[in-house]
């Protein structure tokens, strides 16, 4: 390998890095704790936001993850509405390893922060029956619209049409 590319390579970590420093800086407040998420809890999430809201469900080991968190975090659209961002793991319990969730720059980005308590699979069909667990997989909510589920980084088409939903 060239030491240009090296350079190259070194620099394209930095401004990963700098990006993901201004967005934690940039966000409110990093989730004090870890929610459970259960049947019972996503009923009464759903139930219990009176503004829109993003869900974005993850894992730990979820390549992708962290740039839609940070893309969300940064979000105008979602700013403008003030909706909060809640990041739900789906790999790791509450109580199993809420200390390394809460330090982890990506989880820092969320408003809130779950992590499944119960099987997986029951929990994923608890929340659509359609969604075999591909990660991320995000919930753009808005009270009295459709849900509108997107696998992946959503687009910014997605993010209007969701904010203009009724």
């Amino acid at each position: 390998m060239s030491t240009r590319s090296i350079v190259e390579m070194s620099l394209a970590r930095l401004t990963a890095m700098l990006c993901l420093a201004v967005a934690i800086d940039s966000a409110t407040a990093a989730p004090a704790r870890v929610e459970a998420f259960n049947a019972q809890s996503w009923q009464a999430l759903q139930t219990g936001l009176k503004t829109p809201a993003i869900v974005v469900f993850s894992t730990t080991d979820c390549a992708h993850c962290p740039a839609v968190l940070s893309q969300l975090a940064q979000s105008p659209l979602r700013r403008r509405i003030k909706a909060p961002l809640i990041a739900v793991v789906m790999d790791l319990a509450p109580g199993e390893a809420d200390a390394d969730l809460l330090g982890n720059a990506h989880y820092q980005l969320a408003d809130r922060l779950m992590a499944f308590d119960g099987q997986a699979p029951a929990l994923r069909y608890s929340v659509n029956k359609s969604w075999r667990g591909v990660t991320p997989y995000l919930l753009l909510f808005k009270p009295g619209a459709p849900p509108q589920w997107v696998t992946g980084p959503p687009t910014d088409a997605q993010l209007l049409r969701w904010v203009k939903a009724e």
